[in-house]
């Protein structure tokens, strides 16, 4: 994957989980997307899902891995999720 493909993916992900975090949050994580910080954004996102008790289903979770794998951030937040289809 790509740079761009790389910035795509990751500028979708606040959207995608927008009603699953408070506002604050996802000022953070947008702030962190228009700096370009892709695997910080990642990380946060799946730290936050994760510390909230967010429920995602199989497909956010490949998403949100494949962001991380791409951008070098650990994988770590993502064992702490709840995954319901």
């Amino acid at each position: 994957m790509d740079e761009y493909e790389i910035a795509r993916r990751a500028r979708a992900l606040p959207g995608q989980f927008a009603t699953r975090l408070s506002p604050d949050k996802l000022a953070g994580l947008m702030e962190m997307e228009c700096g370009g910080e892709y695997g910080e954004l990642a990380i946060e996102l799946a730290a936050t899902l994760s510390k909230t008790g967010a429920v995602v289903n199989s497909a956010e979770l490949r998403e949100l891995r494949t962001v991380l794998e791409a951008t070098g951030m650990p994988l770590d937040p993502l064992n702490q999720l709840e995954i319901r289809d």
